[in-house]
Order: structure tokens, then sequence, then C-alpha cells
């Protein structure tokens, strides 16, 4: 009799047919077994060949589907997950155990499923999570790393797991926490992390670029604090206690100032269904305690605004060891051009020559939307054309960061170090030329509609659709005749004082 054919993965075992493959070593880890080893039963030789067949088939779908990396990655995560379940269960049980009564359980298991004994101490799953961290970190497998990172945070920091009371130990609870959160970040690829999530949301609220580079350094501060995490795993107590490290060393206003980019980024998050519910719900902010006029900048007198132009040419009218030329001239004309125009320091410092010419400077792409606007030329900055023309302020816009901070820190210790006797008032700095202008310009007569235009504030109201501000040749009237140093003759001694 003529045997059978020989059938491909077919196998007689006594009369009793099985499927048995070899799976492809490369796939081997993925599905967590080396051979596929399915029994056909007490079937008939063309049945079996007929369920080898269909067998192979299907298999022969699989291994190609997997030598996609994307879905095989998935795969060996469940893999791994259903393989670490048994050690987890174990785990979660003892912590039920365990906060029943604390001293029940004096064994218990690190991530390897290996006894740890604790000498009849209470179990406390968090105080040597930190040395399983460094464990796992050492293995190659970066799906094998993820699914133990995601065990260790579940186990030693879930709910079952009784946060520290004491200070120091919360410390090392939060920062083994952290750890685990940002590895797990870093393998599983979630896309939504603070940083990701908060460019979605400046980009959906259309921020200017001044407004966005500075809440981008907000967020910043909070990913030093936090790590770079999920959103998801940003809760009301992270944000709580980033908030309270940020009040010992800053006002009030300065911390609500801080989280006004969080909110915006958690508004975003919540309504593009990124999260469920959003934490700062919970998170209340400090409460500003200072008057209006101990938190505003003060204008400078006239007489102080004469001391200030004498110093600036005695100190910046020169060439000075610790500062090149190029950066001494502007920062002598951004200051120079604050004081004749009420600008905000940043809306200096970016101009480019196309803002400028002999009649007008143009602010465009300012703070808000009523700040872009035509400020008339002052005749006592008639030679900021040509040093704009000629490159002026190039010497800032190669910083990434803050332009404005040369011009801050060198004004700060103009007034402070350098003039004789100085001016000391905290609230009197580089700022102080807007209220200072708009001081004068109220002196020389103009009105608030005035101010406003030449300031950059917005008209209230359903009326500033319709109304384009005050005529160009009014605007160079009022310009014209604010002179920061007048002393008008109905001026009182208070004046020099304020």
């Amino acid at each position: 009799m003529t045997p059978p054919p020989k059938v491909p993965h077919l196998k007689n075992n006594n009369g009793s047919w099985t499927y048995r493959r070899r799976v492809p070593e490369r796939h081997q880890a993925t599905l967590g077994f080396k051979v596929w080893n399915e029994p056909c039963g007490k079937v008939s030789y063309g049945d079996a060949v007929a369920m080898v067949a269909s067998l192979t088939k299907k298999h022969n779908r699989l291994i190609q589907t997997l030598d996609n990396p994307e879905v095989a990655a998935e795969v060996r995560k469940v893999t791994e997950t259903t393989n670490v379940a048994p050690l987890r269960d174990n785990m979660m049980e003892g912590l039920g155990q365990v906060r029943a009564d604390p001293l029940a359980m004096s064994r218990g298991h690190d991530v390897n499923g290996n006894a740890v004994l604790f000498d009849e101490e209470p179990y406390v799953p968090w105080s040597f999570a930190g040395e399983l961290v460094a464990e796992v970190d050492k293995h190659p497998d970066p799906v094998r790393r993820l699914v133990r990172y995601r065990t260790l945070l579940e186990t030693h920091f879930g709910p079952l797991v009784d946060v520290p009371l004491s200070l120091d130990e919360r410390d090392q609870y939060d920062l083994v926490k952290r750890m685990l959160e940002r590895r797990i970040a870093e393998l599983d690829g979630d896309p939504n992390t603070i940083s990701a999530v908060s460019e979605q949301a400046f980009e959906f609220a259309r921020l200017k670029t001044q407004v966005r580079n500075k809440y981008r350094r907000n967020i910043q501060q909070l990913i030093e604090k936090t790590g770079d995490i999920p959103l998801t795993h940003l809760t009301s107590t992270k944000l709580r206690e980033f908030r309270q490290a940020k009040s010992s060393s800053m006002k009030s206003s300065s911390v609500q100032s801080l989280f006004t980019p969080i909110k915006t980024m958690m508004r975003f998050a919540v309504e593009n269904e990124i999260i469920e519910t959003n934490p700062m719900v919970n998170v209340s902010m400090p409460r500003e305690t200072r008057s209006v006029d101990a938190i505003k900048w003060k204008p400078f007198s006239p007489v102080e605004a004469q001391r200030i132009f004498d110093a600036m040419d005695r100190v910046w009218g020169k060439p000075l060891r610790n500062l090149s030329e190029d950066r001494r001239k502007a920062i002598w004309w951004a200051v120079r051009v604050q004081a004749f125009t009420a600008m905000r320091p940043k809306e200096v410092v970016v101009l480019k020559p196309e803002n400028v010419t002999d009649k007008w400077i143009k602010v465009e792409g300012s703070k808000t939307k009523g700040s872009d606007r035509i400020i008339p030329l002052h005749p006592e900055i008639a030679g900021f054309v040509t040093f704009v023309h000629n490159g002026g302020f190039d010497t800032f816009h190669a910083q990434e960061k803050d332009q404005v901070q040369a011009v801050r820190h060198n004004f700060q210790r103009l007034i402070r170090d350098f003039m004789d006797p100085p001016i000391l008032d905290a609230q009197k700095v580089l700022y102080s030329w807007r209220s200072t202008f708009s001081n004068t310009m109220r002196r020389a007569g103009a009105d608030n509609d005035m101010r406003r235009a030449i300031l950059g504030h917005s008209l209230a109201g359903s009326l500033a659709h319709y109304d384009d501000g005050p005529e160009f040749s009014l605007k160079r009237k009022w310009v014209r005749a604010s002179d920061p140093r007048t002393i008008y003759p109905d001026a009182g001694e208070d004046d020099d004082l304020a």
C-alpha cells in the first residue's frame, strides 16, 4: 500500500494527527512560545489534512501581519502583560492583606517573582521600587521593560498603596513615581504629553509669537517639576505641588500668570477629549492681597527722566569693556525710543527696517489685538531711523529666549548702581517708561482716547469695530508735545517725587 503523501506540519502520533509547526524565531518572543502544537484528534487522514491546511493558511497570515513592526509591538505588549499578570495579581492580593494588617505580610515579591523578606516590618512597596526600576532598566527588550514599568507603577504606587506622610519619604515616593511615569511615556509613545498638547493648544488659540514664547517658558517650568509626562498623568495633586513650589518664591500675581498657559492647555485637552476631566478645577490660585497702586509700575518724574538721560549718555555713550559696540548702541536706543513712544520693551527690540520711517514707527504682532498701531516719530529720536536700517537690533534677534533681557538688566544697573543718587524704588523699572509717557501726554493736554491709541490699548465696547482711532496728524501733534523731561509750570513738588 502506498503511504500517504507527506503534508507540511502534519504529524502522526500513533494514529492521532497533530498540527505541529515551529514559530519563526523573529516572532517567538512576540507570541510568547516557540511551537504551534494543536491536536487534530482521532480523525481521518483527509480531515486532518484539511484542518492542517486551514491552520497553515491562518498562521501564514499571522506571520505576515507580525512582520509589521508596529503590529508586532502591540502583540508583544499583550504577551508580556499576560506573562506578568500572575505576579501582579499575587502582589495586589498581598497589598490587600497589608491594608488590613500592615504586619500580616512579611514576605513580598520583586518584579521577577522572587521572594523578598521584610523581617516582620510593615510592607512598604514604594520603598524598594527604585531598586526594582534600576533592575528593569538593564533589560535590553523595550517591550518587556514597558510592561514591567507599568506593573511596578500599579503595584507600588496604585490606589492600594498608602502615600507616605513624612515629607522626606514623600519626596522619595514622588521621585520614583515620576521616574516610572517618564519611562512609560518614553517607551509607550503616548503622543499627548504636556509639551505636545500645549503646542496644540497654543496653535488653536492662534497666540502671537511673543506670547507663545512666554507660555512655552511657563510650560517648561511645569515639565521641569513633573517631567514631560502624558497629560492623563498630570493630576490635581501634581499641579498643587507645582503651585506650592512656586508660591514660596513668587508673588501671587506671578503664580497666577504662570498658570495661565496651563489652564489654556487643560481646557483645550478637555474639549478635544484628550482627558476626561480638568484637574485645574481642584487647584485654587493664591489670592492677590496687594492694591493696584502697589502692583503697577510707577512713572519716572521729569527730573528723574532727565537724570536717566544724562546717565545713559555718560555710561552708554562711550565704549564699555564688557559690552560689545553693537549691543551698547542697541541698549541706548532701546531705552530712548521707549521714553519717547511709550512702546513696550518687546515691541521695540523686534522692530525691523520696514517698520520704521522718518515719519512713523509701525508696531505689529504685539501683546494684544489693540496693540498694533502707528506712532509718529518724535523729533528727539530722529536718528533711530538710520540705526534700525543699519541692522541696529540684530544683536538681540539671535537670542532664542528673552530678547529684552540685556536691555532690562543694563537699565536696572544704570538706575540702581551707576546713578548718584540712585533710583531704588522697586516699582520703577524699564517698563515704567510707558506710564511716564502717558503722564507726559496727560500733562501736555492729550485726552484718554489719544493716550490709549498711542499706548496700544483697545477701545472698549462695540464702537471699536467702527473707529480707526485718532488721525495721524493729531497723534503727531501730541507725541511732539510730549517730552518726559518737561516740567510744566503748574506742576507741584509732588510731581517730582511720583
